[in-house]
């Protein structure tokens, strides 16, 4: 909820000609360097200039478009790096906040059957970020895309009636979770911000989802008294939320959504205590809080776009290294600088020299196996949504054959693979359509298959909208792998 506008039940309806185009006042920015930010109005939303504001002084191209645009294909998200869900009353908080409008992402089907959460899934699994701002936190919550512990996007938690039993507008202090993966606050210790809601108050259902929540850091901000603790005491917590949590993000980091309003502090004098504060110290910053949020993720974009990034099977190659609070950087700089990187020119160019296959079991020096399992299992911790939708149908024998994911072969972490069938199963972003990463990729299945393994490639798109045809595929393979061994047993 927001507290400039009061709720409505009723929104303007924008013609066929309006669809067609976006906002007139804030045309889309055609400059590929810079980031693309696109920020939904419409239904009763109502914090979308602020927060277009926030990303232009950020660097970042804003485009304001009304949801409809979306909904009925004349905008794409995929055009864009960040999706964000302004503050407001979307269908004046009618059946909750943000009730109406998650149902309307996850029910509603465009002309080729697909919602616009179909495209939300696809658009996170290829690396992009989606903000929500108090109802547009509400919305995503309601959605299931946070705190989304199971990556099967259904509801986990619920944000309900602040336990004051009022609307609260005040200015509230922000800690942020030191352990948080999320770009948003990188660098970010304490935020001061405005909140205005009547609904922040977060709910999770039980011990287990509240230890998962913990565990994984996502609860990324609490709410802190003036000595930046985390309290539970109001009105510094203001709606008395579980975990005193006033953000969440999903275990990617790459899905952020918090109560409190940050494109409300982009400037000094957006604060009410902004003189005094000048006046004790002149040198002041005159940039809010709230501005330090955008300014975080239109970098961490711009950094993507500055180079291409490695891709997430590999430790090594490309300049990868792997990371664990379990080995030091020189055990793993002495480890890796031995391992080779596979090219893709010519037979056999790329092959280990510290490792082999012995009767389908990996062996290597006990060294570099322990970076390279140190590896594989950060890398499980975090999985893409494409990854995890996927393990969910490998896991358990379901293919009558047992996978293991994120396993150590060669120089290689592959996502999944079962070793007795020799198949390895890769599950690929929109980074490696890219040409680097396409020639990076065929190099490390040539040295991969002529150790006697069968690569098989899906888009993130493919898991997410076509599982069927991913098993299918899996299933034929290893129908086809069974009968050669039969032919081979019994000539």
């Amino acid at each position: 909820m927001n507290q400039q506008a009061t709720p409505a039940t009723s929104a303007h309806q924008p013609t066929a000609e309006e669809l067609k185009q976006p906002n007139d006042e804030q045309p889309k920015i055609n400059d590929e360097k810079r980031v693309k930010a696109l920020i939904l109005t419409g239904f009763g939303i109502n914090c979308e200039e602020e927060v277009a504001a926030a990303y232009e002084l950020a660097g970042a191209a804003a485009t304001i478009v009304h949801l409809n645009q979306v909904l009925h294909g004349y905008v794409s998200i995929h055009d864009y790096d960040t999706l964000n869900f302004p503050g407001g009353f979307s269908f004046g908080d009618d059946l909750g906040s943000g009730v109406v409008l998650a149902n309307k992402l996850r029910y509603r089907r465009n002309a080729e059957g697909r919602t616009l959460l179909d495209d939300i899934r696809e658009f996170v699994a290829n690396g992009k970020f989606v903000l929500g701002i108090c109802n547009g936190f509400q919305v995503l919550v309601k959605l299931g895309l946070l705190p989304n512990l199971s990556g099967l996007v259904r509801p986990e938690v619920t944000l309900t009636h602040n336990a004051s039993g009022r609307y609260e507008d005040r200015w509230v202090r922000l800690k942020v979770n030191p352990n948080s993966n999320s770009p948003f606050l990188k660098g970010l210790d304490t935020l001061e911000v405005p909140v205005r809601h009547g609904e922040g108050r977060l709910i999770i259902s039980g011990p287990a989802t509240l230890a998962h929540i913990e565990a994984q850091a996502l609860n990324c901000l609490t709410y802190a008294d003036f000595n930046g603790s985390p309290t539970d005491v109001y009105p510094y917590n203001p709606n008395g939320a579980d975990l005193n949590c006033a953000g969440l993000t999903d275990p990617t980091g790459q899905v952020f959504g918090l109560m409190p309003h940050p494109e409300a502090f982009l400037s000094l004098y957006n604060h009410p205590d902004w003189a005094r504060r000048k006046r004790a110290n002149p040198g002041l910053s005159e940039e809010g809080d709230g501005l330090r949020l955008f300014r975080n993720i239109v970098a961490h974009v711009a950094a993507l776009h500055g180079g291409p990034r490695s891709p997430a099977p590999s430790p090594v190659g490309r300049g990868s290294q792997p990371t664990s609070q379990h080995s030091s950087n020189k055990e793993t700089q002495d480890v890796l600088q031995h391992v080779p990187r596979p090219t893709g020119e010519g037979p056999g160019v790329g092959l280990p020299t510290e490792t082999s296959i012995v009767e389908n079991v990996f062996t290597t020096t006990p060294q570099k196996w322990k970076v390279l399992k140190e590896y594989g299992r950060d890398m499980r911790k975090q999985p893409t949504p494409a990854e995890e939708v996927l393990w969910e149908e490998l896991r358990g024998q379901k293919l009558a054959v047992k996978f293991r994911r994120q396993h150590a072969i060669d120089s290689y972490i592959v996502d999944f693979i079962t070793i007795p069938d020799k198949l390895i199963v890769e599950v690929d972003g929109e980074i490696h359509a890219e040409p680097s990463e396409a020639e990076y990729d065929a190099g490390r299945t040539h040295a991969l298959e002529a150790l006697g393994y069968k690569m098989l490639r899906f888009s993130n798109a493919e898991v997410l909208n076509h599982m069927d045809k991913v098993l299918a595929a899996i299933s034929d393979h290893l129908t086809q792998t069974n009968q050669t061994k039969r032919l081979r047993t019994n000539p």
